[in-house]
């Protein structure tokens, strides 16, 4: 599992599909599978394709909520053993979340040119 996923908005009942993609950006997707991707929808089932710029990333929020818990429990216990130092652990989330927001940034600013 990715730090952040793939989606797009089917052309037919407009419902949100989920799609697993393992390229870092539009470009290297691209060189891959072609400037359309097929793709049956999840809710109508309908057979079509769909262009790579309408797919968009965003960060999955269960990765930064399994870190915030990790990282809590992990204070607790340095709490016990440093004191003070493990007021630093509490920054390790957010670098979780920055980084997936910076990844997801990065796949949806890239769009493809088309004729």
């Amino acid at each position: 599992m990715g730090l952040i996923y793939h989606y797009f908005k089917c052309n037919f009942c407009n419902e949100e599909n989920r799609i697993k993609i393992t390229e870092d950006d539009r470009g290297a997707l691209q060189m891959k599978k072609g400037n359309e991707i097929p793709y049956t929808c999840s809710k109508c089932h309908k057979k079509d394709k769909i262009h790579i710029n309408k797919i968009r990333a965003t960060p999955y929020m269960n990765v930064f909520i399994f870190v915030s818990l990790i990282c809590i429990l992990a204070s607790i216990i340095m709490i016990l053993f440093f004191g003070l130092l493990a007021a630093f652990s509490f920054g390790i989330p957010m670098l979780f979340f920055l980084y997936q927001q910076g990844q997801a940034k990065n796949f949806n600013s890239y769009k493809i040119k088309t004729k």
